[in-house]
C-alpha cells in the first residue's frame, strides 16, 4: 500500500500535463494542461513555441536552435550574461549532458533555462514564473525534466 501512495503522489505533479513540441518537432517536454498555446519570436526573429498560465504568472518556452561547433558550456556561458546573478548547473535531459541556468530578477521573475544538443541540434527550454503563480512549480520542473525527449 505504501507504494502506490509513493507513486500517487510522485505521479501527482504530472497529473493534468500534454505532450508539447518546438516548432520544428525537434523536441517534446510535458507541459501544464490548463496551460493555453502561445507562438513567437526571440530577439533574433528564432520562431518559439510557447505555453503560459491564465494569470501570465507561468510561462514555458521551447526553441529549436542549431549549435554548430559551440560547447555545451560556451553557450551556457553565453546565455548566463543575460543576469550577473545566474547560476550554472549540470543536468541531463533525455540522458544528454544539459546546462541549467537559474536567475530571479529583481522584479521577481524566476527565470530557469535549460539548454542540451543532440548532433547539432539545440534544444532552449525557458521556464518563467512569479511567486503569485498559483500553479506546483517545483512538479512542473521535475516533468520538464523527466519528460523530455528528442523527437528528431
Amino acid at each position: 500500500m505504501r507504494k502506490i501512495v509513493v507513486a500517487l503522489i510522485a505521479l501527482s505533479g504530472v497529473a493534468g500535463a500534454k505532450i508539447v513540441s518546438d516548432t520544428h518537432k525537434t523536441f517534446s517536454v510535458n507541459a501544464p494542461d490548463s496551460w493555453k498555446f502561445h507562438r513567437g519570436a526571440d530577439s533574433r526573429g528564432v520562431a518559439q513555441a510557447g505555453w503560459k498560465n491564465e494569470k501570465n504568472t507561468g510561462a514555458l518556452l521551447l526553441t529549436a536552435v542549431p549549435v554548430k561547433e559551440k560547447s555545451l558550456e560556451d553557450w551556457a556561458k553565453g546565455a548566463a550574461r543575460q543576469n550577473p546573478k545566474t547560476a550554472i548547473r549540470d543536468e541531463k535531459l533525455a540522458g544528454q549532458p544539459a546546462k541549467r541556468l537559474e536567475f530571479t530578477t529583481d522584479e521577481g521573475y524566476t527565470h530557469v533555462l535549460w539548454l542540451t544538443r543532440k548532433g547539432k541540434n539545440g534544444a532552449m527550454l525557458s521556464l518563467v514564473y512569479t511567486a503569485e503563480c498559483p500553479d506546483d512549480m517545483p512538479a512542473i520542473r521535475k516533468s520538464i525534466v523527466s519528460s523530455f525527449r528528442w523527437t528528431k
